[in-house]
């Protein structure tokens, strides 16, 4: 849904739920991720004071690192960001206590040393089951490349019916996968809303940013930005696209046919040069008329 939501806040090492919840909110307080605005929301839905960290840093497709104002490290974001730097202890014991199937588990660590666990799952948007059918129906191959877990990627692709499923991918590692895609022969659109979109949008033939929900590098990347996250607009785009085309190489052939007649007619001295010319002017006029049948496509959408 683009919209996660906390589940439930795990502190570890005697530290409170609430502290945990504030700590890791003001790490992500600047963070466009959302998970990060997920976290920073339920800190505020709580009343719990969020304070502004020192230093922000982003770390793309792990989570985030920032120092507190009083001069506190804090690391949050996947336990996978934890677990590079050797500081996973308890973390997975945590995970035992305490299932997570099907969520998303962000860690927080503070001053080098596991402090709690923070379960975030996303809702599924009410119409992306019918827009991945909807695609399907076009033929079209359909393939989840997320950050996200694996249960939690399996989950939401069961959902929509996708079984080609990229679970735990970092930014640069979804541009990898959309070239792949592309050097088998495929033409790829990649629609994505978030920072760590932004190599994957640039990279596929066409990007499409989902407008009100992405981030400023997913709109800067893509091609394409939905003014809606109205996923249902997608199969139109794609079925208006194509009506273009046909439009496009339908003008070509009879503006060609056109000229090829009036030149041969010209030559053989059937038609006048000056006749000619009229011609080829007075034959534009079933171009354009063509060419805006695609206007009354898209009023008939907007209706």
């Amino acid at each position: 849904h683009g919209e996660p939501r906390l589940l439930r806040a795990i502190a570890l090492n005697g530290l409170a739920d609430t502290e945990l919840l504030r700590l890791a909110a003001s790490a992500e307080k600047f963070s466009e991720h959302p998970l990060g605005r997920a976290i920073v929301d339920a800190a505020e839905q709580r009343h719990i004071s969020v304070r502004d960290p020192a230093r922000f840093d982003a770390l793309p497709g792990l989570g985030v690192s920032a120092r507190t104002a009083d001069g506190r490290s804090l690391l949050v974001g996947r336990p996978q960001l934890l677990a590079e730097r050797g500081l996973e202890g308890g973390i997975e014991q945590a995970l035992v206590d305490h299932p997570a199937e099907g969520t998303t588990v962000v860690a927080v660590a503070l001053d080098d040393r596991p402090v709690g666990l923070l379960l975030l799952e996303d809702e599924l948007r009410p119409e992306a089951l019918p827009t991945v059918q909807r695609l399907q129906q076009l033929d079209l191959r359909t393939v989840l490349i997320t950050g996200d877990q694996h249960a939690t990627a399996r989950r939401i692709a069961g959902q929509v019916g996708i079984d080609e499923v990229h679970a735990e991918v970092r930014p640069q590692d979804k541009a990898r996968l959309v070239t792949e895609l592309q050097r088998q022969g495929h033409k790829v659109a990649f629609v994505g809303d978030g920072i760590n979109d932004g190599p994957a949008l640039a990279a596929a033939d066409v990007g499409v940013a989902m407008g009100l929900t992405g981030t400023d590098l997913a709109l800067e990347s893509a091609q394409i930005a939905l003014l809606s996250d109205d996923l249902t607009k997608l199969p139109h785009l794609l079925g208006l696209s194509k009506r273009a085309m046909r439009a496009i190489r339908q003008n070509l052939a009879f503006s060609l046919g056109v000229l090829a007649i009036a030149v041969v007619l010209t030559i053989v001295g059937i038609l006048r040069p000056v006749s000619g010319a009229l011609l080829h002017e007075l034959s534009s006029i079933p171009v354009i008329a063509n060419s805006a049948r695609l206007i009354g496509v898209r009023s008939r959408r907007a209706a």
